[in-house]
């Protein structure tokens, strides 16, 4: 292959503008339809969660039991909203502090 400069002209470069046009356009109509699960709420599992808490997953059970922490059960998997967790945590540390 010879060596040149390969400029906007080219078959190569300009077929690969075109692609990338189609592709642009594509999401743009994906953005404007895009609804988010839950109203964009980010869901955690119970390893997620006691991962970040540092807490054992059978610590999470007894806070769901003693209805400290509001939980989904969704196809007998537990989930938990993250602004429920927040919530949870900025309610239990005024409460400490005061």
């Amino acid at each position: 292959m010879e060596d040149r400069i390969l400029t906007i002209n080219d078959e190569l470069i300009g077929g690969t503008l075109e692609s990338l046009r189609k592709a642009s356009r594509k999401v743009d109509v994906l953005m404007e339809n895009y609804k988010p699960v839950l109203q964009g709420e980010r869901l955690m599992t119970d390893g997620e969660l006691a991962t970040v808490l540092r807490v054992s997953p059978r610590a999470l059970r007894d806070y769901r039991n003693e209805g400290i922490l509001p939980y989904i059960r969704m196809k007998g998997n537990i989930l938990y909203k993250e602004s429920d967790i927040e919530k949870v945590l900025r309610d239990h540390e005024r409460k400490t502090i005061q």
